[in-house]
């Protein structure tokens, strides 16, 4: 397979991963991510008279935040059913299927674009970076967060592991979370994009599963976890979520997600 071939191969897989558990992932995964969520969109000063771009919006939740602040959102995003759980939950949002590469939005039209945990998920960073920086006003900012160093999820990594020992070793995709994850890494990239002023921090949020059950059904509703148990058997799921309960009835139910959250400004031209 040429390696143009391959790369949209793999961008189709990441993208229907998504698609198909939209509403799985906005009934397990969004109620663990409110805090970063909040504090994302505090970075971005959401608040009235603030025209604000959610890039790679998902299931809508960072637009939702924003919005209860004030500021005017526009949510745009390539997957069609993660839009479509977004709309169910805001249907007064403007939400618009969109790719981040080529964004049908006019020059200038935002004070601030938010991504939210999506700067990993671009086939081609520069060529998106580009087009978040056409649709900012002269001197609009970048508000992204991403995965950092440093946080665990014991029972997801338990999980993981046991879809691994049922012969689901590939989720089909790869996405460039390790870029990110050094902020020096991260702040290079977008420096190379023409941004500028740039800060990154570094913040934890910690919680715990209610059960061993919520902590599967968390894990699974994850693309890179759902990806994986497609590719088991259907007849052999039901013997692999038995033997996962069993398995994290002694696990640490503890979470601890490291965020780091860059700001970074348009260069003033």
């Amino acid at each position: 397979m040429a390696a143009g071939d391959r790369a949209k191969a793999v961008l189709a897989a990441c993208r229907a991963a998504y698609d198909q558990h939209a509403a799985e992932y906005a009934r397990r995964i969004d109620p663990t991510l409110a805090a970063p969520v909040e504090r994302v969109v505090e970075l971005a000063g959401a608040r009235p008279g603030v025209r604000l771009l959610d890039l790679a919006t998902g299931t809508g939740a960072v637009a939702r935040a924003a919005t209860r602040r004030g500021a005017s959102v526009v949510g745009v995003d390539v997957s069609e059913p993660m839009l479509a759980v977004a709309r169910e939950f805001s249907p007064e949002i403007d939400f618009r299927v969109a790719d981040a590469h080529g964004l049908p939005l006019p020059d200038g039209e935002f004070d601030v674009v938010n991504c939210a945990l999506a700067l990993s998920h671009f086939q081609d960073p520069p060529k998106a970076l580009g087009e978040v920086s056409r649709v900012l006003r002269r001197g609009g900012r970048l508000v992204a967060s991403t995965w950092g160093t440093g946080g665990g999820t014991p029972a997801s990594e338990k999980v993981v592991e046991l879809l691994e020992r049922y012969g689901a070793r590939d989720k089909g995709y790869m996405l460039d979370e390790e870029t990110w994850l050094d902020p020096d890494n991260g702040s290079k990239v977008l420096r190379r994009a023409g941004f500028t002023g740039m800060t990154v921090s570094a913040e934890t949020f910690a919680g715990r599963f209610s059960d061993a059950e919520q902590a599967l059904q968390w894990t699974l509703a994850w693309p890179f976890a759902s990806a994986r148990l497609d590719r088991i058997a259907g007849s052999v799921r039901d013997t692999f979520k038995t033997a996962a309960r069993r398995e994290l009835a002694d696990v640490d139910l503890s979470w601890t997600f490291v965020f780091n959250f860059y700001d970074a400004a348009k260069h003033r031209v």
